[in-house]
């Protein structure tokens, strides 16, 4: 019992897309006072994983399933979407629909490849295996 209430308490704290943004314009986004606080900590994220773009050693995860079943549209990545950029010691095994993963937040517009650009970024990401579907 011990354990496991230690195991929760060192967990990271978890971030979802409703919390993301205090204000979304079409000027851009405004990042969220609980999300700024959070920029350089370790959180965890559950998404939906994007099979096409897949930047090398690393994933996009959206708040909903976002695909292209031709693999053509790379500029239609969502504008919330999260660019989750693997520990580089990991080997990473398939990634499921839904993953949970847990990584350094950053703030900011990062560029991936020459069309994906995203507003939020996990570092040194590590899969976290969970027990519901």
């Amino acid at each position: 019992m011990t354990t496991l209430i230690l195991t929760l308490l060192l967990s990271a704290p978890a971030i979802d897309w409703p919390r993301f943004f205090s204000t979304i314009n079409a000027s851009g986004v405004t990042y969220s006072d609980e999300l700024k606080a959070l920029e350089g900590k370790r959180v965890r994220l559950r998404g939906y994983s994007v099979l096409y773009p897949k930047p090398d050693g690393a994933i996009f995860v959206t708040c909903f399933g976002h695909s292209d079943p031709h693999g053509v549209e790379e500029h239609d990545l969502p504008f919330d979407a999260v660019a989750v950029i693997w520990r580089k010691e990991l080997e990473i095994p398939p990634v499921p629909l839904r993953p949970t993963v847990e990584g350094t937040l950053r703030l900011g517009n990062r560029r991936f490849g020459e069309n994906e650009v995203v507003t939020i970024t996990l570092e040194d990401a590590i899969p976290i295996v969970t027990t519901h579907p």
